[in-house]
């Protein structure tokens, strides 16, 4: 289990660097992605506009910063005028000793506020400008960005039990492309059989592929760590995971799905069907 673990952290070290497709180059794709589309589709999935100019529909957010106080201490010499009057000793002496300096800047709220601009003709959505990313694309366009991560529940057993038991499944990642993504998967799958019950567990990396919006397949190599019925006969050994999701619901980058995730190995098989939530 140990190692099984192991893999499934270096795994998720690795994709949590992966989520290059994201910022810049990502919202030049969701700005392009609305060209052509009715200026009606875009309220209702961006809202009401902060503002109507002649051809053009502006939409605004604001976001906050804060400038922390500063103290500022500085040391500066200043003259000073000794007089010195003793036997023998008459005059006067110029010194200089150190003074401190100090200033105070007081923190402040700083407000930035964001314009996205879509200009429209004849009801259609000719160019789009701005951060158009912060509201999104048409949610049926395929378009994914940033890290990703799911997790799903349901029922699965191993090849060699018969019977059902709950089960589950979680990914971690980032995409690479709009369409393509390298994640972290581990998965735990239970069943029971004649001698009792047994446990699957399989962790590894994939990448992980949308044909279409709302669907998207998986397949990656993994380690997996395994018990027969009764808990019997543990092994660790190499083999692959292979998934495949399809969104029931799905707004933004929120998505409901059924999930199928399977795993296999020299003497090992087995795999989970079942529900979840997604970022993506």
């Amino acid at each position: 289990m140990g190692a099984a673990m192991k893999t499934a952290a270096s795994a998720a070290l690795l994709l949590l660097v992966a989520a290059c497709y994201h910022a810049s180059p990502a919202n030049r794709d969701v700005a392009l992605s609305w060209r052509g589309r009715a200026s009606a589709e875009m309220i209702d999935r961006w809202g009401t506009p902060a503002r109507h100019e002649a051809d053009m529909l502006v939409w605004s957010y604001t976001t906050e910063g804060v400038d922390l106080p500063e103290v500022r201490l500085e040391a500066q010499p200043v003259a000073a005028v000794a007089h010195v009057d003793g036997p023998g000793v008459t005059g006067t002496a110029v010194v200089a000793v150190p003074a401190i300096a100090a200033a105070f800047r007081p923190g402040e709220i700083q407000r930035t506020r964001h314009d996205a601009v879509a200009v429209v003709q004849n009801g259609v959505v000719t160019d789009v400008q701005g951060p158009a990313l912060h509201w999104g694309p048409p949610n049926d366009a395929n378009l994914h960005w940033g890290t990703i991560f799911g997790a799903h529940v349901g029922m699965g057993r191993l090849a060699n039990t018969s019977t059902a038991l709950p089960s589950g499944e979680l990914y971690i990642g980032g995409m690479l492309t709009p369409h393509l993504g390298l994640v972290g998967t581990y998965m735990l799958a239970a069943g029971t059989g004649n001698a009792g019950g047994a446990l699957g567990m399989a962790a590894g990396f994939a990448v992980q592929y949308w044909p279409i919006n709302r669907l998207w397949l998986r397949g990656g190599p993994a380690m997996l760590l395994a018990w027969d019925p009764g808990f019997d006969n543990s092994r660790l050994e190499p083999g692959v995971t292979a998934a495949a999701s399809y969104a029931v619901f799905k707004i933004g980058t929120l998505a409901l799905d059924v999930c199928l995730d399977v795993a296999g190995g020299p003497q090992t098989m087995f795999g989970t069907l079942g529900v979840g939530i997604n970022v993506n």
